[in-house]
Order: structure tokens, then sequence, then C-alpha cells
């Protein structure tokens, strides 16, 4: 019979999980070893992974994340997962996604169906066949934090809830959740040329009560291209006007506007060279909670 996920302690589940990476350090060291893992070390890898403890169901905790949209214009890798997470802010919150692979094959790309993420697929994959990361400006010395996880019904539907706390301290300030947009790592960037803009269902609660109340629910969307330089970006600030209600935000392409390129990046975004996309919380302090339940082209 399976074990009942709710059954099994934080203190249990913290032991099997320190005994399975004690277990894995030690045959990697021993390079000459044959050995292969027994039953037991299968059978508990397989339940860690099945409640989420482990493997890619696992929320995103960013405290200490690696990369930025305000970094490398190259394909980045998903947030890093934290190695303690299986206490605090590296627990499941939601639990209900499955690690379930798919081959690219069974993907389309964004830019053929309009579709970046319907978040029908297991967190943390977009429908469109890339994966979503949970960044902050720790990687430029910053000290924000949050979390990344999906969130099965929030007011009647799927989300991704990024949340987390923005910091102005050491020349910081911002906390995002992003996705590449091509199909093909070969690929550069997706053609939108098509369509007119970009779309998103998103709802925001209020967590800080201090917050500048001309800024109360403002949050920004960054796009880039492949020409974009490290912390460059074609960005808008949109306001979401009713905290805990999902609303949609439509945002044309012609009310992007270049930032941090110098006087050689181009003023206007080119919608046929989209390289990844991002929505974010920046500029001043404050707690973040912010979901989105959808995001398309228009």
């Amino acid at each position: 019979n399976e074990e009942d996920p709710s059954s099994i302690s934080n203190d249990t589940l913290k032991s099997l999980t320190k005994k399975l990476e004690q277990s894995s350090a030690a045959a990697s060291s021993n390079k000459k070893s044959t050995t292969t893992p027994n039953k037991k070390d299968n059978n508990s890898m397989a339940f860690l992974k099945r409640i989420g403890r482990v493997g890619g169901a696992a929320n995103k905790n960013f405290v200490n994340a690696v990369g930025s949209d305000e970094g490398s214009t190259g394909r980045q890798p998903p947030a890093q997962r934290d190695s303690a997470g299986v206490g605090g802010m590296g627990i499941i919150g939601s639990g209900g996604t499955t690690n379930i692979a798919k081959s690219k094959a069974s993907y389309r790309e964004c830019t053929t169906t309009g579709i970046i993420d319907d978040l029908t697929n297991a967190f943390p994959m977009t429908s469109s066949g890339n994966e979503w990361r949970g960044i902050t400006d720790r990687v430029m010395g910053g000290l924000s934090n949050g979390m990344l996880r999906r969130e099965l019904d929030l007011e009647g539907r799927a989300a991704n809830v990024l949340e987390g706390r923005v910091s102005l301290a050491n020349n910081g300030g911002f906390l995002q959740m992003v996705t590449d947009l091509p199909l093909d790592a070969s690929d550069q960037s997706v053609d939108a040329s098509d369509y007119d803009g970009i779309e998103f269902d998103i709802l925001y609660r209020v967590v800080d009560d201090n917050d500048d109340e001309k800024n109360v629910g403002s949050f920004n969307m960054h796009i880039r291209t492949p020409g974009t330089l490290q912390q460059a970006s074609y960005r808008h600030t949109f306001r979401i006007e009713q905290p805990n209600t999902w609303e949609l935000i439509r945002v044309p392409f012609s009310c992007f506007e270049a930032y941090g390129g110098g006087p050689d990046m181009p003023p206007v975004l080119d919608a046929s060279e989209l390289r990844r996309i991002g929505i974010v919380g920046i500029g001043r302090e404050m707690d973040v909670y912010l979901a989105m339940g959808g995001l398309r082209f228009y």
C-alpha cells in the first residue's frame, strides 16, 4: 500500500531525503564502484518524487537563484532549487503537480498557437514547451528573495504565484517570474509580428499596507530580444486596479520602451525577435504576492 504523504512528519521526510543525498554523494565519490541503488533507495526516491519533495514538481525557491532577465540573453536553466527545501520556503504549498516528461515534439511553439502558457502542463513547464523560473536581484548582489509556485485553485483557477520581498539594499530591487519563448533551444527568438501584443490574467494581494498608495498594484512586464545587452530589456509598467480579483491586462507591443541598452539599443521593440518574457516586481521596497493565470499573444 502507498504511504499517505499527509501522515509522514517533516522530520521523517527530512531524514529520508538526507539519507538519499548521503547515499548519492558516497556513490559519486567512489568512481570505481559499480554498486547500483538498492530497492529500498529506489522506493524512497519514488515516494519523494510523488509528493514533490524532489524532482521537477518541487517549488522554485530562488532565495539564492543565479541568472536574471537583466543578465545574459542566452537560454538559461531553471531556477536553482533549494537543497534544504524540505522545510520553509522549499515545501510544496499546493501539491498537485506531477513531473511527467513530455517530448518537445508534443509541444507547439507559442507563436503558432498564440498561447505562451495556459497552465495545463505540470509546473514548471509552460504549455509551449519551456520552463518558468523565479529570479531575484541576488545575481547582482541584491537582497531580494522569494518563491515561485503553482496554486491549483486560486480564486477559481490555476496560477503561478510569485511571492517574496523586494529589497533595494545593495543597489538591488527586483523579483520576477520569467520564461523563454523559442521551443527549439537552437532558435534565438520567435516571430510574433502577426500579433498586436501580450495579454495575461493577473491577480495580486496587498501584503504591505505601508506601500506607497500611488504604486499599489503596479508591476512590470519585461521582454528581451537576442540583441539586448546585460541589464537591458523592453519594459512596460501596468497597474492592477483591484486586489484579490482576476483581471485581464493587454499590452500592445508599441507600449514597450527600451531600457538600459544605451544609444545603440533600438528604441522600438521588434515583435519579430522575442526571446524571453517576465512579469516583475521592481524598483521599490515591497512585499509581493502576484499570481498569473494565463499568458498569450493577441
